[in-house]
């Protein structure tokens, strides 16, 4: 799957509608790439506070880079109200997940031991609050590789709550996570998927085919990704056509 069509299909899951907490990376390309789709209304609110409620200015590059809201900017409270005090009011919870355990557990810190790690991660900033929080928790994977996705993670960073409804997003299908993990959906291209649940344990049988991405969605997942990259997005830099 392209980059853009991965981008596509996670932007879907805004425009189920209702209120969306946007973590950093994946989420907020996906968050802008939805407000050019089809599906119902929807609302995006940000760790720091701030909601938006149409297309940045700008793609956002940080919790407090207001100016990337121009137009449709609003203002919700501080963190700790976002976090805390309305986590489990939103519709879904959008999270960045580079590392993940079939329990949906994230890891944002490191890879292997602490005196010595062999990858730095970014962190997590408030990802444990708001996962914690969470009835609905979407967890967006786009690397190219599946084997960051493990039984379980060496470190926890956060962690959904035990009747939380968790789904992993990857660039080849849909997985169930938490106590009874399966693959939900599966691109025609799946099959790296397929193998690496399977060796996990995870029952593969009876996936559903992802829905095919139009021109159009397609077109516009483009345009985020242009624009991601000359603000400074790794992951929009030299991909696929986008």
């Amino acid at each position: 799957m392209t980059t853009a069509d991965f981008l596509v299909r996670a932007a879907r899951e805004f425009r189920r509608g209702g209120w969306v907490f946007t973590g950093f990376h994946w989420p907020v390309l996906a968050g802008q790439c939805a407000y050019a789709l089809p599906g119902e209304p929807f609302s995006q609110v940000f760790e720091a506070g701030a909601s938006a409620h149409r297309p940045g200015a700008d793609v956002p590059t940080s919790t407090t880079d207001y100016p990337a809201y121009a137009g449709g900017f609003g203002w919700l409270g501080g963190t700790a109200d976002v976090l805390l005090a309305m986590g489990h009011r939103f519709d879904r919870v959008v999270l960045d997940a580079g590392n993940v355990d079939l329990r949906g557990r994230i890891n944002s810190s490191y890879l292997g031991p602490r005196e010595r790690p062999t990858v730095r991660l970014p962190g997590g900033g408030g990802a444990a609050d708001i996962a914690a929080a969470a009835r609905e928790l979407v967890l967006l994977h786009g690397a190219r590789d599946p084997r960051r996705i493990v039984r379980a993670v060496e470190h926890v960073t956060a962690a959904p709550a035990p009747d939380a409804l968790v789904r992993l997003h990857t660039r080849w299908g849909v997985v169930r996570l938490g106590a009874d993990p399966r693959l939900e959906e599966v691109t025609a291209d799946g099959e790296v998927l397929r193998a690496h649940l399977t060796a996990l344990g995870v029952p593969v049988d009876g996936a559903a085919p992802r829905p095919p991405v139009t021109a159009a969605e397609r077109a516009a997942a483009v345009g985020v990704l242009r624009r991601a990259a000359v603000r400074g997005y790794s992951v929009a830099k030299g991909t696929d056509r986008g």
